[in-house]
Order: C-alpha cells, then structure tokens, then sequence
C-alpha cells in the first residue's frame, strides 16, 4: 500500500496511510517550505516539545535544565512548544533572533519563576515571539521579562503574573512584570494580560504597542520611567482594572519625567487612587492624547502635572466603585499644563466638567459654554429667534464656571439673572 502524507492535529507533517490529494498538496508545500528560507532567512521547522527533552511540567520538578536543553538544540533556528503544565525553572537561557515559544494557552502553560532576578531578558535581539503562555513570578524582587535594544518582539496571548494584593503590601511592590528599556522599540503586546506586579508594565523607550490587553491589580499598572525624553508608548482597546482594596493599586498610568509621546485610545480605567499621572515638576510628556476613556478613580481621575501638549477627547468620569464621596475628575497644574485641548469631557454622575476646571490657555469645547480658540463658520441669514418665555432665553458661563440667563426689562434693558455654578437642564 502506497503511503501518504497526513496532518496531525497540530498541523504538523506527518507520514500514514491515505488522505489523497489533500495530503499530497500538504507535502508538496512542506517540501517547498524546507527547499526555501522564509522571508526572516530562516527556515520553517516544528516546535520543539520540551517534554522530549525531559521536561516534566508538574509544578515541582526543576525542569530548567530540560529547557535549556530544548532551546540548544534549536542552535539559530528555536522553536519549543510548552504543552499543558507548570513549568518550574531557576533561569531561563539566551534565545536567538527570530526565536518562537508557544504553549497550550496561558493558563495551561505556565513558566514558574521564583527568583528575584529577570527571568527572560533578551538584548540585542529581534523578532522573539510568545504565544499561549503565561509567567508566574513569586520572589518579592522578580522580573518576568526585560527587552533590551530589542526590536519587533511580540506576545500574543500572553499572561504575567505576579504576588502582588492589596493585603501583603508593599511585600512584593519590587515585582516586575515586563521592562522596556535602552531603544527597545516595535514591540507588540495583543490580547495579553499583566497581573499582581508592583509595576506590570515599565517603558523607557517609544514606539511600543498594547492592543486589546488587561491590566489587573497591579501597584502601578504602566510606568513610563527614565526622565530623557525617550519613553512613549501607544496603548488601544485596553482595560486597567483592580479591586476594592486602597492598597492594591495607586494609579493605573504614571509618566514620572520627561517622555515623549502618548496616546492612548479607547481605554477603560477603574480601582486605583489616579487613574493617570502625567508628568512631575521635572518634566513631561511632549504629548499625551487620551480619547474615548471611561474613568473611575477614588482620588483623581487625571493628574496633568507636566506636559507640553495635552489632549483629551470623549471622556466619562464616574466615582469609583463603593466610593461615598466624588473624587476629583481633572487635575491641571496651570505652570506645567498651560496649554492643552479639552472636547467632551464628561462626569457620569453630573454633568460637563466646568470652564473653571482648565488653565485660561485652553482650548474647551463643553456643551455649555466654551474658552480659548473660536471656530469661524460661514455666515448665513436665517429668521429672528423669538425667545417666547425667560426660561428659553440663551445662558452664558463666566470664565469662573457660574452661569447668567439673559434677560430683558419693559424697558428694553438688556440684563442678567444669575443661575449660580448648576447650569440649567
């Protein structure tokens, strides 16, 4: 009987009897594959199982001898497949350019780390990817992963995890979960999630990207670190996300110098003390733009402290979760944040943020009234406005946020009637 190429469950060759053409054209494109390097100069080959190189995956056996082990064997060319377990290792090895480390899902492979040093740091490198993994660090001082002058490494479906609770703080407020530093640049993070870390995410370099992620309970969620203008990060369709506990999360995104640009789009933010801190007496952001947000905070909603050029658009603020008394929406430091864009910028609870909330050099746009730059339109003639009744008549804010209703005497004296800081409904 003639044998045939078949397909395994994981997509893998395989040689067995009978699957016809389907079979055959799998083994041509295999053949090709093998014949040609793929674009990266590297040619395609299954991952490694690190189970057939000893590896136990039981949560107590030291299997970082059996990954390292693994991960030579590859020499330039690794690609290793963590199925289902607890993978327990001490250190992790050095891994090539164009390196792939997969497993099962990242909370069916699991790389337990109890050091309190980097478990996985890669330097120079480019190209690394992680798939269907997680890492779970539990010394007090421990780091899961460090990129260093490392460019277009990704993960994907990937979860870090940390000790980090409200109730054993500041025990572990020195884990990290993942660390980007020294022009590191091009990295991608989708679908991942960085959880119980002092800080889950350090950035000290630009040009990095988080879609689609989760950030739970972390001290500090994303800390854009380093004061040298470099560090920036752009952050989409993501969540920030803690418990009821003060101790368990500060603020969600904290820029501690000068940086350089940020933008963050469709973002949700709740438990923390600041959902963001921007910026400190030695510097800022050269931008930050935040639109489409909801956020929840018991303190501050945003803390502008220091940045050349804000921008804030479609924003819902709303009091945190148990909270009896209303936190404080915006926070602008009119010496570092003279200047910035203010457009629909909400409070769930009452209503716009007032013209007295921003510095006299913004630019707001507010359902009631507006301050800074004017919008010149074309002119048109209509028919006169009759207001039929003083409640009809228009409503003008001054800039320390009260509102005045228009009036107008027997007489035909033109003036007003004070309606206090609550703009009418």
């Amino acid at each position: 009987m003639t044998e045939r190429p078949r397909i395994s469950r994981r997509g893998a060759l395989r040689y067995g009897v009978g699957t016809g053409l389907a079979g055959a054209s799998a083994a041509a494109a295999a053949a090709c594959s093998a014949d040609h390097p793929a674009q990266n100069g590297h040619k395609t080959a299954e991952p490694a199982n690190v189970m057939a190189f000893g590896a136990v995956g039981d949560g107590k056996a030291d299997d970082t001898a059996a990954v390292e082990k693994a991960v030579r064997s590859g020499g330039d060319h690794v690609s290793l497949h963590f199925p289902t377990g607890t993978y327990r290792v001490t250190s992790f090895p050095e891994l090539p350019d164009f390196a792939t480390l997969t497993g099962a899902g990242p909370g069916l492979s699991v790389l337990l780390y109890e050091g309190d040093r980097t478990l996985i740091a890669l330097r120079d490198k480019q190209r690394v990817s992680f798939a269907r993994l997680g890492i779970f660090v539990t010394g007090p001082a421990g780091e899961a992963v460090r990129l260093s002058n490392s460019f277009r490494c990704s993960f994907d479906t990937v979860t870090l995890r940390g000790n980090h609770v409200g109730a054993n703080f500041p025990q572990y407020q020195e884990q990290r979960g993942l660390v980007l530093d020294e022009n590191t640049g091009g990295t991608s993070l989708i679908n991942c999630d960085i959880n119980n870390f002092g800080v889950g995410l350090t950035t000290k370099c630009i040009q990095n990207y988080v879609t689609n992620c989760k950030f739970t309970v972390n001290r500090t969620s994303v800390l854009g670190s380093g004061g040298d203008h470099t560090a920036g990060l752009s952050i989409t369709n993501t969540e920030f996300v803690s418990d009821g506990d003060e101790q368990s999360t500060e603020a969600h995104i904290r820029i501690d110098g000068a940086a350089n640009d940020w933008f963050l789009t469709n973002v949700w933010f709740e438990g923390c003390d600041i959902a963001a801190s921007i910026g400190s007496a030695g510097g800022g952001p050269a931008q930050f733009g935040l639109v489409n947000a909801k956020i929840a905070a018991r303190k501050t909603g945003i803390a502008l402290n220091y940045c050349r050029q804000p921008y804030l658009a479609n924003i819902s603020f709303d009091e945190d979760t148990g909270q009896t008394a209303g936190p404080r929406a915006l926070d602008i430091d009119p010496a570092g944040c003279p200047n910035g864009v203010a457009l629909g910028l909400i409070s769930g609870t009452s209503d716009d943020l007032p013209i007295a909330a921003f510095p006299a050099g913004w630019s707001v746009t507010t359902r009631h009234g507006s301050l800074g730059g004017r919008v010149i339109t074309p002119m048109t003639m209509t028919a006169p406005i009759v207001a039929d009744s003083s409640l009809a008549a228009p409503v003008l804010a001054d800039p320390e946020g009260s509102y005045w209703q228009l009036a107008v005497d027997t007489s035909g004296n033109l003036t007003t009637r004070p309606l206090g800081k609550t703009p009418p409904k």
